[in-house]
């Protein structure tokens, strides 16, 4: 992976990793763990996001929630409707898109088939962008501020409109 293109994407999601093993994991999809696993010639165990993701499913709902409680959204439903249209695969996927995780290779995976890619693009785009998240959960020592100000980065864009709406 190029150290160039590790480093813009930490300047986009507004976090410099310490521990880059977290960073690696959350751009490693299963299909690319797998094929390192099964090698006959040096084979070695390489995790990949599945566990990140679903961390940071779990922190960017928080993440999210928080922000909107700053933007003023008070009522339960004004936050879960907010929420809820930030949250859900396909804008996760466009904020992937938007990160051009897949169009500049940062996502380790062996899917070649560009069909098979293409089909496989919005999971991979979301599974990725949270487990992004989980990861700069994980390297910033559980810190909800610094992940809450990624989030705040990552889904800026989102965020804007949502407020514009109001």
């Amino acid at each position: 992976m190029a150290p160039l293109k590790i480093r813009e994407l930490q300047k986009e999601i507004g976090y410099k990793f310490k521990v880059r093993k977290h960073l690696i994991r959350a751009l490693t999809h299963p299909t690319f763990s797998e094929v390192e696993k099964k090698k006959k010639v040096n084979p070695r165990d390489c995790p990949h996001q599945q566990a990140y993701s679903t961390l940071g499913d779990a922190v960017l709902k928080t993440g999210l929630i928080l922000l909107l409680m700053d933007k003023k959204k008070e009522t339960k439903g004004d936050i879960t409707i907010s929420k809820a249209d930030i949250e859900n695969n396909l804008k996760l996927a466009d904020v992937g898109k938007r990160l051009q995780l897949l169009e500049n290779d940062v996502i380790l995976h062996t899917i070649k088939n560009s069909k098979k890619l293409e089909e496989a693009s919005e999971k991979m785009y979301a599974d990725t962008v949270e487990a992004i998240i989980g990861a700069i959960f994980i390297d910033s020592k559980y810190s909800m501020k610094k992940t809450k100000k990624s989030i705040q980065k990552i889904f800026s864009e989102e965020l804007d409109v949502l407020e514009k709406a109001t």
